[in-house]
């Protein structure tokens, strides 16, 4: 009894955990970085469109080998007493680097040097991130094995990516903006170099007694899985198939951020109310991040996410309506940021906690402790959506009638009016793509994914060796 009860005791001191949870505001700089202002900067260089919808989806299939084979790496490997913070450490150094990297193309270059450029290092920034994305996650497994406490540093190390997404875009927003007007080379850099800062305490004070179960330690060692069972894990394991299955899917169609901020500029006349938009959406996450775990141990997580998805999406629906009708304006934007603001901030905090659940379900069906696969395919189902939209959304814009540019930052796109009719074709493509595929993930969630929270943490202790299979078992809700 006492043993037990000292396994389910917070194995991690506050110092370690909040170090986790600052690394993380650094790596979701980087990402931000290239994820949310990569449009608006090629936007901006004068590059057919086309031409940069195919070199999206030739990136991609790096990206298609890059993130299975790291988590095979990931996996394999086996440092003395660590498992993810070597990579961490790593990733610090070379996702800057990247990033800055690919904001300062040359001007001067051709537009196949363009090309060229933002090949190399949209390659080189996606696979420094792969090295830090799958390792981070993983590291709330390794940190601890019980689940309020992962739930907590999950919980939290999402509301610190919250932070970071706040601190990042407003950086980025003003100073790319109308009101500035910085060039984006400088921009990256003094957001590169901030959170930079965010990353350092992790290699002083980071910890994972955990990162090889003792129950696994002389399998892991003498016979590490192959590369065959890793398939066979995957296709075992149908609820982590299953939820980013889906994700990937209709997250290939969500193309409604392909223009940027040069959409913005031009459906709603400016882009500095953005900041506001960005702040209203972030203040409730503090308050959620500390509260979710307190609301988890009493509201299955997966309903608790499905009634706050649908929430947003409805609003979604009449935001699409408003700019046909004359309601879009400022004021829409800043008023749905309010609404929707605590359900989108609660449904981004518990969704890569299914990761988690899928990790538990997998070891509890398998018997294969695959962290990284699953963190990869999480990492995986983040970036190969979002490229393979912007290639789409690149690819419809270009059959529009908007105007190319070539600018410095949007406070030169004053010089470049657009039509009305170009304007709604650019809402028409950017927008109604996504919406139809949320619509059609989300039914098929609902009707399929069964796996609940209280189940997943019997599997956790069955798997941490606390329970024998036909305890757990006789717990759980249903057959799995």
């Amino acid at each position: 009894m006492s043993k037990a009860k000292n396994s389910r005791a917070y194995s991690t001191t506050f110092r370690e955990r909040g170090s986790f949870w600052f690394y993380g505001i650094g790596m979701i700089f980087y990402y931000m970085i290239v994820g949310s202002f990569m449009n608006t900067y090629l936007l901006l260089q004068g590059v057919d469109l086309g031409k940069i919808a195919v070199i999206l989806l030739l990136v991609k299939f790096w990206d298609a080998v890059n993130d299975p084979l790291f988590a095979y790496i990931f996996d394999r490997i086996k440092f003395k007493k660590e498992k993810c913070l070597p990579w961490l450490r790593l990733a610090a150094f070379l996702m800057p680097l990247a990033s800055i990297g690919f904001f300062n193309m040359p001007g001067e270059m051709s537009e196949f040097g363009k090309l060229a450029w933002f090949t190399i290092f949209y390659m080189l920034w996606d696979a420094a991130y792969t090295i830090c994305d799958v390792p981070f996650f993983s590291m709330t497994t390794t940190m601890s094995i019980n689940m309020d406490e992962r739930n907590l540093l999950f919980s939290v190390a999402r509301v610190f990516h919250g932070a970071g997404n706040l601190l990042c875009t407003t950086m980025m927003t003003w100073m790319v903006g109308e009101n500035c007007g910085m060039s984006f080379g400088k921009a990256a850099l003094i957001t590169c170099l901030v959170g930079a800062v965010f990353t350092i305490p992790l290699f002083i004070w980071g910890r994972e007694p955990y990162a090889i179960l003792p129950r696994e330690k002389n399998e892991a060692e003498e016979n590490p899985f192959t590369f065959r069972e890793m398939l066979t894990y995957l296709k075992k394991n149908k609820y982590l198939t299953m939820i980013y299955g889906i994700q990937i899917a209709s997250g290939c169609l969500a193309v409604g951020g392909v223009a940027g901020m040069v959409g913005t500029y031009y459906v709603y006349g400016q882009t500095s109310f953005g900041i506001i938009t960005i702040w209203l959406n972030m203040i409730p996450g503090p308050v959620i991040g500390l509260l979710l775990p307190l609301v988890l141990k009493k509201v299955d997580r997966f309903k608790l996410y499905m009634t706050c998805n649908l929430f947003t999406f409805v609003w979604s629906v009449l935001t699409f309506f408003a700019y046909f009708t004359g309601w879009l304006s400022v004021t829409w934007a800043i008023v749905g940021a309010a609404l929707t603001a605590i359900p989108s901030t609660t449904a981004g905090l518990l969704g890569y906690m299914f990761t988690i659940d899928a990790l538990e379900y997998g070891r509890y069906k398998t018997g294969i402790n695959a962290v990284g696969i699953n963190f990869a395919v999480q990492t995986f189902s983040a970036k190969f959506p979002g490229a393979i939209a912007s290639a789409l959304g690149v690819w419809l814009l270009s059959l529009t009638s908007f105007v190319l540019v070539e600018a410095d930052s949007i406070a030169d796109l004053a010089n470049f009016p657009q039509s009305r009719e170009a304007i709604t074709e650019m809402w028409l493509v950017t927008q109604l793509p996504g919406l139809i595929a949320t619509a059609i993930s989300y039914a098929l969630l609902l009707a399929f994914y069964k796996l609940r929270s209280k189940d997943v943490a019997v599997m956790a202790r069955y798997n941490a060796g606390e329970l024998s299979r036909a305890e757990a078992d006789a717990l759980m809700s249903r057959q799995y």
